[in-house]
């Protein structure tokens, strides 16, 4: 496998870091302005479904510990984490009957929160560890990360088996930090330092226990939701690889089709033929985007119409309102002001 090219392009599910802005936020800094530092507008925090690069998510880590100089931040991280994060993945787990079939459940749709990472499940004579495997260890950023996915999926197992729950073993790879007391009263379990692995080695009759939260119906529909999303990412979808690539780089002004199709592993002429062949272009596919993150931005924040068109990638103001009046038939302003249901149209138009 070629891993620099896996850790450039592989994506992740972005709402699961809405639990690293809200470690940031309780510890009273400026999230907002943390997330833009590390190039990803935290509005999109609000678009369901967005998916971003590995090195956008790295990103935030690097930047949340040089904030925090806490090496530790992945502990706060799992500490904030809720279930509805991850997308239907979080629900499946929320209903599943035992933590056994919720973490199966996580094992067989881990694509759908991240290409970079998968969770096995394996048996071993003292229980079942639920062990993290990455595709190129260097490539996911700082020791942080991976914390915050050991420690989230504890605080999960709590939400639905108790706030007893307790793990036999915790493996992390880093070395012991002057913080370990932080590991050893969230996890309270006996940690293994430096391991080769990160891992959760569980009680086997804490993953069979029934729990309170089951719901078989909802658990079966959420899994469904999530193969068919999973899926959709199966697919080679140029059209998604561009769009996930042009939210990242449109606050840096309009880009050209060239750094595009570099920034996708293609030549320009190559990404043509193949948008072509889905039936669309790269101007029809920044318009669309832009229109879909204007009508985003207006309806779910307060930022001034001009700091919209500077997101978006405009030069100028008076660029955007004109091409806001082409996508709506109303001026941004006009937008903003009408009803919602005056707008439901217009969104869907």
């Amino acid at each position: 496998m070629d891993h620099s090219r896996a850790g450039a392009t592989a994506t992740a599910l972005l709402s699961p870091a809405l639990n690293l802005y809200r470690a940031l936020e309780a510890r009273g800094l400026d999230a907002a302005a943390l997330f833009r530092r590390a190039g990803c507008d935290p509005e999109l925090l609000r678009v369901q479904e967005t998916r971003v690069t590995n090195r956008t998510v790295r990103r935030l880590y690097e930047v949340a510990e040089e904030a925090t100089g806490d090496v530790c931040i992945g502990i706060d991280v799992g500490a904030q984490f809720r279930g509805v994060a991850m997308h239907a993945l979080g629900h499946a787990w929320l209903a599943s009957g035992t933590l056994a079939e919720a973490m199966l459940r996580i094992s067989r749709y881990t694509r759908v929160l991240s290409e970079f990472w998968h969770a096995d499940l394996r048996e071993e004579p003292a229980g079942v560890r639920f062990a993290i495997a990455y595709r190129d260890r260097d490539a996911y950023g700082p020791l942080s990360r991976h914390d915050a996915v050991l420690a989230a999926t504890v605080k999960l197992a709590r939400i639905t088996y108790g706030e007893a729950f307790a793990p036999l073993e915790v493996t992390v790879q880093r070395e012991r930090p002057g913080c370990a007391h932080r590991f050893e009263e969230w996890f309270r379990a006996p940690i293994v330092w430096a391991a080769p692995q990160p891992s959760l080695l569980f009680r086997r009759e804490d993953l069979s226990r029934p729990l309170a939260t089951a719901n078989s119906d909802v658990a079966v529909a959420s899994e469904q939701i999530a193969a068919d999303y999973a899926a959709r990412l199966d697919r080679d979808d140029i059209r998604t690889r561009v769009k996930r690539e042009l939210l990242g780089v449109l606050p840096s002004g309009a880009p050209s089709q060239m750094r595009i199709a570099r920034s996708v592993g293609l030549s320009s002429r190559t990404l043509h033929r193949r948008l072509a062949e889905s039936e669309t272009s790269f101007a029809a596919l920044l318009d669309e985007t832009r229109r879909d993150l204007a009508l985003e931005y207006l309806r779910r924040s307060d930022y001034a119409v001009g700091e919209v068109a500077y997101m978006l990638g405009f030069a100028e103001t008076s660029s955007f309102n004109r091409a806001f009046k082409r996508w709506t038939g109303l001026s941004p302003s006009d937008y903003r002001r009408a009803p919602a249901e005056a707008t439901a149209d217009t969104d869907r138009g």
